[in-house]
């Protein structure tokens, strides 16, 4: 059975990278998603929701572009692993997820994003020509 998870939301810091003792580069980030509901005709914040998300080898290195605050859409590999009785610092429950990433990407629902990609990009398409429109 193939799973998908997909979650957007805010950085909560600027991810870090690491290499396993076998050369692997890994990169944590953690992402947070507060859900929002109306009550007496105004927003207010409910829970945020965070998941710990776990990129690795070149998804890793290019997740170090992206700053505390990004919005980000991370799609995660079957492999969900939640955490329902971790324990805050205060003492209280609380749950955690925990996902590889497949994916992830700039959310550009509240601000557009800059692209990265190199001039010399053996993918570009600047020298291809496109057809006029024809216009009846």
């Amino acid at each position: 059975m193939l799973f998908t998870f997909m979650i957007e939301g805010n950085l909560g810091e600027n991810p870090e990278l690491r290499v396993t003792r076998d050369g692997k580069k890994v990169a944590q980030l953690r992402v947070g998603r507060t859900s929002r509901r109306v009550k007496d005709g105004e927003w207010v914040d409910a829970h945020t929701t965070w998941v710990t998300v776990t990129a690795w080898e070149d998804l890793a290195e290019r997740c170090m572009s992206l700053k505390k605050g990004d919005t980000i859409v991370v799609t995660g590999r079957d492999d969900l692993r939640p955490w329902a009785y971790t324990r805050r610092a205060d003492g209280e429950a609380a749950a955690e997820l925990q996902v590889t990433a497949s994916n992830i990407a700039l959310s550009m629902r509240f601000k557009s994003a800059e692209s990265l990609q190199p001039e010399n990009d053996p993918w570009s398409v600047e020298d291809a020509t496109a057809p006029e429109p024809e216009y009846a």
